[in-house]
C-alpha cells in the first residue's frame, strides 16, 4: 500500500506524487469531446458471402443510412446527452451503402467508410444489412490512432464501430435495439469492457458490460444502462473534485451518487490504492435515470488494473484506456447485489468496504461507507 493518499485535489495541486500512477493515467486521459460528428454508413452484404461472421443466415434488411442517422440522432444522442450529464453531443450524420465483394469482409466495407467518410466527420459507425451468427459478437468499437489536436478526421484516426442487422430487425419496432450501438460507440471514446477476456458482459452494472440488461426488467427498452465512476473520471464526465483517495488507514467517508451530477459536493468516487497500476473504485449507484433497473441502490466495487499483463500490446509499459481491465468485484454476476444495508462487508484486494448506513437512512441521496486496509 501506498503510505500517503488524500483529497484528490489537494493532493494534485500541493503534492502531485501522492496521487498514485494508476490513477494519474485515467486523469491523464484525453477527455471526450463536446461535440462529435459520426457518419452512418450501410454495408451491403452479397449473399453467399466469404465472410464468417455472417454464415450462410440469408436475412438481408433493407436499411438505409439517412434513416439509421435520423433514429440515432432522435434516440442515441438524448441516450449520450443523459449519460454525460450534457458533457458529451453526438451528432449523426447520413453517409452511403456500400456494397461488399463475396470475398470480402466486413473489416473490408468499414475501411470502405472510413476512406469515403466527411473531412468533418470524426468517426464512422457501420451497419451490415445482414445478422451475424449467434455464436459470433454483436459488433466492435475501436477509439483508433491518437488525436493530438482538437479534432482529427475518421479517415486519418480510423476511429470506427461496426454492428450487424440483428438489432434493425423489424420485429423489434420502428425503433431498433440501441444498447449495442451505445456500447459499441463507447469503445470508439477509449472505454474498455468492465470485465476480463473470459467475462467481458456479465455485470448489469455499466453500458460497457452487458449493456442489455436493462432489458431484461424492462422488455421493451431500447437503451442500455448508466456507465460506471471511472469511466466518467476517464472522458471529463467526472472532475477532480469528486474523487477522493483513501489514506493508507482507511476512514469514512460518505458517497454521492457516481452516476448523479452535484460536481463538486462531495466525493463521488473513492479510490483504494492497491498496487501502483491498480486501484479499487468504490461508488454509489442510484436505482434511477439511466439506471433505473437496478433492483436496489447500493455501492459497487471495481478493481482498476493497468499493469502490462492485462492486454497482449501494452503501450509504455500500461494498459491504460481501452485496454485496460475493470472488473466488478464482491458479488456474483449480474454483480446487482450492491453493497446496502448497515454493517455489511466485502473483503477485496487487501482492503475491508462496510457499508456504514442504509442508503435511504438519515442521509437521504447518499450512502456511508468505511474502508480499512487489511493487509492480506
Amino acid at each position: 500500500m501506498a503510505a500517503a493518499f488524500c483529497l484528490l485535489t489537494a493532493c494534485s495541486a500541493a503534492s502531485p506524487r501522492q496521487v498514485q500512477r494508476g490513477l494519474q493515467l485515467v486523469l491523464d486521459h484525453r477527455a471526450a469531446p463536446a461535440v462529435d460528428t459520426i457518419e452512418v454508413f450501410v454495408c451491403a452484404v452479397p449473399l453467399p458471402t466469404d465472410d464468417p461472421i455472417y454464415g450462410t443466415l440469408p436475412l438481408r434488411l433493407d436499411l438505409s443510412a439517412k434513416t439509421i442517422a435520423a433514429a440515432m440522432e432522435a434516440h442515441v444522442r438524448p441516450y449520450f446527452t443523459q449519460l454525460s450529464h450534457g458533457r458529451y453531443q453526438p451528432h449523426f450524420t447520413a453517409g452511403t451503402t456500400l456494397t461488399m465483394d463475396a470475398g470480402e469482409t466486413h473489416d473490408h466495407c468499414v475501411d470502405r467508410a472510413l476512406d469515403a467518410s466527411a473531412v468533418d466527420v470524426a468517426a464512422v459507425l457501420v451497419v451490415a444489412n445482414a445478422e451475424h451468427l449467434s455464436t459470433e459478437p454483436g459488433g466492435w468499437g475501436k477509439p483508433g490512432a491518437a488525436c493530438p489536436t482538437s479534432f482529427c478526421r475518421a479517415a486519418s484516426t480510423r476511429r470506427s464501430a461496426y454492428v450487424g442487422a440483428s438489432d434493425f430487425h423489424p420485429d423489434n419496432g420502428t425503433v431498433p435495439l440501441l444498447d449495442l450501438i451505445e456500447h459499441e460507440l463507447g469503445h470508439t471514446l477509449d472505454l474498455p469492457h468492465s470485465g476480463d477476456a473470459a467475462a467481458a458482459y456479465d455485470s448489469a452494472l455499466d453500458v460497457m458490460s452487458n449493456s442489455a440488461a436493462p432489458r431484461e426488467v424492462q422488455p421493451g427498452r431500447k437503451d442500455a444502462q448508466d456507465t460506471i465512476a471511472i469511466d466518467r473520471l476517464e472522458l471529463g464526465w467526472l472532475s477532480a473534485a469528486d474523487v477522493t483517495v483513501a489514506p493508507a488507514g482507511g476512514g469514512r467517508f460518505d458517497l454521492l451518487p457516481s452516476n448523479g451530477d452535484d460536481v463538486g459536493g462531495g466525493t463521488r468516487l473513492l479510490v483504494l490504492p492497491v498496487s501502483d497500476l491498480t486501484f479499487l473504485t468504490v461508488e454509489y449507484l442510484d436505482n434511477t435515470g439511466l439506471d433505473d433497473a437496478l433492483p436496489v441502490a447500493g455501492i459497487a466495487v471495481h478493481r482498476i488494473d493497468q499493469s502490462p499483463g492485462v492486454c497482449t500490446k501494452p503501450a509504455a509499459g500500461v494498459c491504460a484506456g481501452i485496454d485496460r481491465e475493470q472488473i466488478a468485484l464482491g458479488s456474483a454476476p449480474p454483480h446487482t447485489d450492491l453493497l446496502r444495508a448497515a454493517g455489511t462487508t466485502w473483503t477485496v484486494d487487501g482492503w475491508t468496504i462496510a457499508a456504514t448506513g442504509s442508503v435511504a437512512g438519515d442521509a437521504p441521496g447518499r450512502a456511508g461507507v468505511e474502508v480499512h486496509a487489511t493487509g492480506g
